[in-house]
This record gives C-alpha cells, sequence and structure tokens, in this order.
C-alpha cells in the first residue's frame, strides 16, 4: 500500500504517502458501502453519514477503513477520479497528508463545516458544489463526475436571485428521478 493513518494537522487522524506519489498516480480506492439517502431538509442533512463520499444524485459511499480518514483541503493534492479512484493532483512527498475538496462531490445544499486547512486560500466554511466559486470549479473540473458537473451549471447559487427560490428549485430536482 501507498499509504497509511496518522496524526493530521487537519482533523484528527489521516491518509499520508507512505512512499513519494507521481502526479496522476493513483493514491488508493475509496472502499464501502453504496448508500442511497435523500436529503431534502437540515433534520436529514444531520442524520446523514459523517464521511459519507458523494458519487451521484442521492448517492454516497459510507467509506470504511482508512477512507474514513480521507480530510478536506482547500487546496487538495489528490482528487476523486471518477466514483472511487483517488489520483494525486501533483506529486505527493512521502510523509505528506493526502487530501481532497470535499465541495466537489458534494451537493447536499444542507451540508457545510468549518475548514482548519490553514492554506493560504482556505475558504474558511466548506460547503457543496453549488456554493464553489467559478474562480475554484475551472482548476478541478477534469476530476469531478459528470453529475456533480451538470449540478453546478444548472444550480449554483448564483443562478437565482433568492435563497428560498434555490432551496425549493434543488428540493424539487433531488425528490424527482430525472438526471440533471
Amino acid at each position: 500500500m501507498k499509504i497509511y493513518i496518522g496524526k493530521s494537522k487537519l482533523h484528527g487522524k489521516g491518509i499520508f504517502a507512505k512512499r513519494d506519489i507521481k502526479k496522476g498516480e493513483i493514491v488508493f480506492l475509496i472502499k464501502g458501502q453504496k448508500i442511497k439517502f435523500l436529503i431534502n431538509n437540515e433534520k436529514q442533512a444531520k442524520i446523514a453519514g459523517l464521511n459519507w463520499v458523494g458519487i451521484g444524485k442521492n448517492e454516497w459511499i459510507d467509506p470504511i477503513k482508512h477512507c474514513i480518514y480521507f480530510n478536506h483541503s482547500c487546496e487538495p493534492n489528490s482528487a476523486i477520479k471518477g466514483k472511487v479512484t483517488v489520483v494525486a493532483l501533483r506529486n505527493i512527498k512521502k510523509g505528506e497528508e493526502v487530501a481532497f475538496d470535499y465541495s466537489l462531490n458534494e451537493a447536499d445544499i444542507f451540508w457545510h463545516i468549518k475548514c482548519n486547512c490553514g492554506s493560504k486560500n482556505c475558504r474558511k466554511i466548506i460547503k457543496p458544489i453549488q456554493f464553489l466559486s467559478h474562480k475554484i470549479f475551472p482548476k478541478h473540473v477534469s476530476h469531478v463526475l459528470k453529475y456533480y458537473k451538470q449540478v453546478f451549471k444548472k444550480f449554483h447559487v448564483s443562478n437565482f436571485k433568492k435563497q428560498k427560490d434555490f432551496k425549493e428549485k434543488w428540493v424539487s430536482f433531488i425528490k424527482t428521478d430525472s438526471s440533471v
């Protein structure tokens, strides 16, 4: 294995590189059970799994083993390619924590977390992809699943004049069986 679990400066425990990992190299695969769960209000968001990784509309992976320690950074060195393959976005040095941007795999508009990544571009509050800036999104678009690209385009918060309209359109969409 290319990784190990260690004490993280980002959050509790984290995933670290056992050896130097080259840009584009597969770091590990996310393993866990696929979960289908509708989150259409803040109460539902609070009971959703803390470590779930979004893979599609109302679909997540509930990670197991080392994957539960995959932390967020506003300046990530890895990304999820496809639904479960973690790849290096740049060269990762032995002993460096492997982290990704949670916003790129999340569309639950009721979800947010505080960020303490310490990067110079730290966003302080991490929200789903609909809230990601138009400056940040293009830097990562090549690793974003088609579903999340479509969500960003159609449901970006800037597309709505009122927060109420945004929430109503989003909840209506996630309750349907149709795609974006």
